[in-house]
């Protein structure tokens, strides 16, 4: 943003991820800003990333967040207006609660506090659906209880927590997207994508559960709107496309994606459950899927945006099989499927 002819500062937090690289692109595409953005290894996140951020249009900074302390953070986040806070440690299903809260909780708290002391005017904070729990809900909006039970999730609602008692930030918006998807995904969709291109994946019944998703450059405009369109306070949004998609519609679509025939065959739920249980107990090596997946691709887990479309008028710009085909290309080219 530009006030008064000077370009207001704002700092993306790990800013080589799948939700962060698409928000600094979106930034640096609009040149409305100074941006610094915050990256764990400089020469990692130029491999991962530089073919979607201009790493020389913006001011570059490693920081390790399982190890900074006040002074680091409060370097960090010196001279910024805006903080938008997209790191965070997600799909480590083997890694135990400490290592959450080391990065999501400790670290966020303590980007938090030297926000405020270096008098940051609005922080962004990426939480998740996953707060909900795992399911069943439909239409879950902002006011839904709470039901993480995941050490991800538990982390995401300890930090909103905070952030809700906090008050020392003019502005806070806690944005809690669905299933991201996108360039530089390495959680579900992608597992998805890997499990059709291998012809293992069948639906499950009818494959009628219908599921909240977002692809991530959708989650960028998400962002600029909240920065350009929300006036100071705290604000919780759910971040989803407004229309769920079926997992049969969706796994159709990416068959379609991948050039291979969308009809895709289908085996009766009790059945299939009983495969996943026989192949866990007699496979040597890792089955194609976990009950826990299983308990996934038929539970409904749908969020309510009417609050995110009446505060910002947000509509999403990207089609899913564009979006689709977006990320299979970029899994291609570092042949990750």
């Amino acid at each position: 943003m530009v006030v008064d002819g000077v370009r207001k500062r704002v700092l993306v937090t790990g800013a080589s991820g799948s939700i962060g690289r698409a928000i600094c692109e979106r930034l640096i595409a609009g040149e409305r800003y100074n941006i610094k953005v915050q990256v764990r290894n400089a020469l990692e996140a130029r491999a991962t990333a530089g073919n979607t951020v201009d790493f020389t249009k913006v001011q570059l900074e490693e920081a390790d967040f399982t190890r900074v302390g006040d002074r680091e953070m409060r370097l960090l986040t010196k001279n910024c207006d805006t903080i938008i806070h997209a790191a965070g440690l997600v799909h480590r299903a083997e890694a135990q609660y400490q290592e959450y809260e080391v990065i999501n909780v400790r670290a966020t708290q303590l980007l938090v506090e030297a926000a405020a002391n270096n008098h940051v005017n609005t922080l962004v904070f990426l939480s998740s659906s996953a707060v909900y729990g795992p399911g069943p809900f439909q239409y879950a909006d902002e006011s839904s209880p709470l039901k993480g039970i995941t050490p991800y999730a538990v982390s995401k609602m300890t930090s909103e927590h905070f952030l809700q008692r906090f008050g020392g930030i003019p502005r806070v918006i806690i944005l809690r997207p669905s299933l991201v998807f996108g360039e530089g995904d390495r959680g579900n969709l992608l597992g998805l994508i890997r499990s059709i291109k291998a012809h293992k994946y069948k639906h499950i019944g009818a494959a009628s559960t219908e599921k909240s998703l977002i692809y991530s450059r959708d989650v960028a405009q998400v962002v600029e709107l909240c920065l350009n369109r929300l006036p100071e306070g705290l604000h919780i949004l759910n971040v989803a496309n407004p229309q769920p998609v079926t997992v049969k519609a969706l796994t159709e679509e990416i068959a379609g994606a991948l050039g291979m025939p969308r009809k895709l065959s289908s085996v009766p739920e009790s059945v299939f459950r009983i495969g996943v249980k026989a192949a866990g107990l007699f496979m040597q090596e890792r089955a194609p899927i976990t009950i826990e997946q299983v308990d996934k691709l038929t539970t409904t887990t749908t969020c309510s945006v009417q609050k995110l479309v009446s505060a910002t008028g947000f509509t999403p710009r990207y089609p899913l099989e564009t979006a689709l085909r977006a990320e299979i290309k970029w899994a291609e080219a570092n042949n990750l499927i």
